[in-house]
């Protein structure tokens, strides 16, 4: 489960140092199924590093939580990393005292434990896997789990808390948390939703510059977004869209003496690119027009997992000169260009075939 890697040892340094991440030390993930440390799964190894299986929402141990989280730091200041983890973008070396001197508590929260929703996308993980889905366990409450961590002081700000999962929206207990977070004056709170049903809740986080809401649209046009979503909500999903939008204070939300969070990317939208579906200059230039007239002001581009992965050893050229494409329509329209993790490892992991890519340039504000 653990593995030597000679990149990752550290025991010739002169100050003890070892490779974590935010996740490892501080995160806490509920799937349906499983508790892990963390979400990521855009690197060669998978991520999704296991607490606990077979969980359906029992009460949770931290102590010993947080023990397994030691033994991977013992470990790892002798360069062993677990098979998950390895190559991941997120691990990075760092003073074992620094490391240490965080304490045991949960800042990094991954809520991702159904997968009921309202659109019927072609590249989601439950359609393409529904008997693993459909006979699990029923959704389990968090809510309960995430008052306790609280009145514990397990749960605390400085991290991210993220919903993935199913819509968001749909969770019956999902304006409650939010709620529950925003009052206790969290922030990065992050929602990814289909962006078909309107929520309040997520309106006044937006408002109030601690929460952004990333809409998964798709698509430049109505018969593509039906194609991909199988479901005609496109005009739906834009009203809301602009909804959202409208409710960003455009200015620098001050989160701590030393963080903020820009009002004016509080909402945004999404693009997977599905190579052969919605893969043309046409597609994304209309998608990120629409997004500048309904006061969306970033560009947030993925890939498609299943084709990604069938392709991971032979990718054309094509795809990287389409992500440049993508870059050089966000420049000019003005917006602010980001990659999901997926993407950004891939042109991580082959820079010579992207001259233009610069992650200390192209992320500016």
């Amino acid at each position: 489960m653990f593995r030597y890697h000679e990149k990752y040892d550290c025991t010739n340094e002169s100050k003890s140092v070892f490779y974590s991440c935010p996740w490892i030390q501080h995160g806490l993930v509920f799937f349906k199924y499983k508790l892990t440390m963390c979400c990521y799964c855009g690197h060669s190894a998978e991520g999704h590093t296991l607490i606990r299986d077979n969980y359906s929402g029992q009460a949770l141990d931290f102590e010993h939580i947080f023990k397994q989280k030691h033994e991977f730091n013992r470990l790892a200041k002798k360069g062993l990393i677990h098979e998950n983890c390895t190559d991941c973008p997120f691990l990075i070396p760092r003073w074992a005292e620094h490391w240490e001197q965080d304490g045991d508590y949960i800042s990094n929260l991954y809520i991702s434990h159904w997968t009921e929703c309202n659109s019927k996308c072609i590249y989601c993980f439950a359609a393409q896997h529904p008997e693993e889905f459909d006979n699990r366990n029923k959704t389990y409450s968090v809510l309960p789990i995430i008052k306790n961590m609280l009145k514990e002081n397990i749960l605390r700000r400085g991290g991210s808390i993220h919903f993935g999962g199913g819509e968001p929206t749909m969770l019956p207990e999902f304006e409650d948390i939010i709620r529950l977070l925003l009052d206790y004056k969290f922030y990065d709170l992050r929602v990814h939703t289909s962006g078909i049903k309107y929520s309040p809740i997520l309106e006044r986080g937006i408002r109030e510059g601690r929460l952004r809401v990333i809409v998964s649209v798709d698509a430049g046009c109505r018969e593509t977004f039906k194609e991909i979503k199988r479901v005609d909500a496109y005009d739906i999903v834009r009203e809301n869209v602009k909804k959202y939008a409208s409710a960003q204070v455009l200015r620098r939300h001050a989160l701590t003496p030393d963080l903020y969070m820009l009002g004016s990317i509080c909402a945004g939208t999404k693009f997977i690119i599905i190579p052969g579906i919605n893969d043309t200059e046409e597609e994304v230039e209309n998608w990120i027009k629409r997004d500048v007239q309904d006061g969306i002001h970033t560009t947030i581009i993925d890939i498609e997992e299943n084709w990604y992965k069938e392709n991971e050893q032979n990718l054309p050229q094509s795809i990287f000169d389409f992500i440049y494409t993508i870059y050089n329509l966000s420049k000019k329209y003005g917006t602010h260009f980001e990659l999901y993790e997926r993407v950004e490892n891939m042109l991580l992991e082959n820079q010579e075939r992207v001259p233009w890519y610069n992650r200390d340039t192209i992320y500016k504000d």
